[in-house]
């Protein structure tokens, strides 16, 4: 069972993080999300939420309706316009304990400036929808699992990042899992470890 970055924990994995759909993929805004962590706000579907959320595609895409205030900052006049003229279209965001929301910007965003105008400050309210489907962070083709009879197991602790994948920090790609060769103990060890942290985060509701 092969293991990498054993010290990693998963405030190093979920951080915030905003996306803009730019009409081929989404691209993560270029701005750093400031302020306190406030989770988004459970709302009643009423009528008005519902044509907010037609409007972005949102009907029936996720299991509850949110609302959320996210302030961003800005470094530059350049990252702030490339976001802005995004700004209509459906977001993604990453909250800080994992959770996934797919939504769009509603009302006028709070823009402040700072530092001679170089800084952008910009508060937004975000309704959101929390996604119904669970969406993985992990995706990595092991190529030595193929005909294995325990792949479908691989591929499930795998994508909830509790055994090895394929993460930017690496530096390289994990090809072969070697299913069938012994587990030390510092990779036992690791496995218990990510697998107390995980299951601690479900009870706890993240």
């Amino acid at each position: 069972m092969t293991q990498q970055n054993p010290l990693l924990s998963e405030d190093s994995v979920y951080k915030k993080k905003l996306f803009y759909d730019n009409g081929i993929r989404f691209t993560e805004v270029k701005a750093r999300l400031i302020r306190e962590y406030k989770p988004p706000t459970p709302v009643l579907k009423t009528q008005v939420n519902q044509t907010l959320a037609a409007s972005a595609g949102l009907v029936q895409n996720g299991t509850s309706h949110y609302m959320a205030t996210l302030t961003l900052l800005f470094y530059s006049k350049k990252e702030y316009a490339e976001w802005l003229q995004y700004i209509g279209s459906q977001h993604k965001y990453y909250d800080e304990k994992g959770t996934i929301y797919t939504g769009i910007v509603s009302g006028e965003p709070d823009v402040q400036t700072a530092e001679m105008e170089t800084k952008y400050l910009v508060t937004i309210g975000m309704n959101l929808v929390r996604k119904q489907e669970f969406e993985y962070r992990y995706k990595t083709e092991f190529i030595d699992t193929d005909a294995h009879w325990a792949k479908t197991h691989i591929e499930d602790m795998q994508k909830r990042g509790l055994v090895a994948t394929n993460w930017e920090g690496d530096g390289e790609s994990v090809a072969y899992f070697r299913p069938d060769e012994a587990a030390t103990r510092a990779e036992t060890i690791t496995f218990l470890m990510r697998t107390y942290r995980f299951a601690d985060k479900l009870l706890r509701g993240y």
